[in-house]
């Protein structure tokens, strides 16, 4: 197993395409900061509650997270490779190391994001007089995203592996999350909240907007979604030989 999760990881930073993957990675947050420009109106906040309002689209990287998971599934549909790597190693190993795989590289990409968005916010708040202040919140968000984006990656890898479609995987991973889970949070977040974008959103930042779930019904929730999508695509994987 740990031979295949190698390879999967050096196939998942590997080749140009490889690229556009991690740009739809970084612009999400950025995506969600300039939705809402609210954000940027900073007048009477002290620097605590400005710098943790600036870092919350950070929890939508759960959203990368997905698309990211996924990679390393569906790059193998797209190129029809993946007959021969199941050969290789096996259906089990091969399932295995492409979730782990992904999980490993979504981990390591937010991590970055994290860290060039907190530089990023650090140099705004700057100009606008203030300073960066890493509250216990803020902590909080960065912990609470990392669950989320090690859940998002797992669901994105098992529905690369249900659709065994780039496209359809980027539809339901991707477009799904920021046009129809957005559009619902504004217009019906009674619903929206369970849905599986800002479930694990809600990780980040629960009750965000008293729209989103708390944490411990996020959380389960997530777990909910993500222990079911993996088995429905374990069994679909064993049944049809992938």
């Amino acid at each position: 197993m740990s031979g295949a999760i190698r390879s999967e990881l050096l196939r998942a930073v590997s080749g140009l395409s490889v690229f556009a993957v991690y740009l739809v990675a970084v612009l999400m947050p950025a995506f969600v900061l300039f939705s809402d420009g609210s954000r940027f109106a900073l007048d009477g906040l002290d620097s605590e509650v400005a710098t943790t309002r600036l870092l919350e689209p950070l929890a939508w990287t759960v959203i990368s997270a997905a698309f990211v998971g996924a990679y390393p599934v569906t790059r193998e549909y797209y190129y029809g490779s993946l007959d021969r790597t199941l050969t290789t190693v096996g259906f089990r190993r091969a399932f295995g190391g492409k979730l782990l795989a992904g999980v490993v590289v979504a981990v390591g990409l937010v991590l970055a994001i994290f860290v060039l968005w907190t530089i990023g916010v650090a140099v705004f708040l700057s100009g606008n007089g203030l300073a960066l202040v890493l509250a216990p919140e803020a902590w909080r968000l960065y912990t609470g995203t990392l669950v989320g984006v090690v859940l998002g990656a797992l669901i994105g890898g098992a529905i690369g592996w249900i659709t065994r479609n780039y496209y359809a995987t980027a539809i339901i991973v991707l477009v799904i999350p920021m046009a129809l889970e957005f559009a619902l949070l504004r217009t019906a977040p009674e619903i929206a909240k369970f849905s599986p974008g800002l479930v694990l959103a809600a990780l980040g930042v629960p009750g965000y907007q008293d729209r989103l779930l708390a944490f411990v019904p996020a959380l389960a929730i997530a777990l909910v979604w993500t222990i079911t999508l993996v088995a429905v695509a374990a069994v679909r994987g064993r049944r049809s030989g992938a």
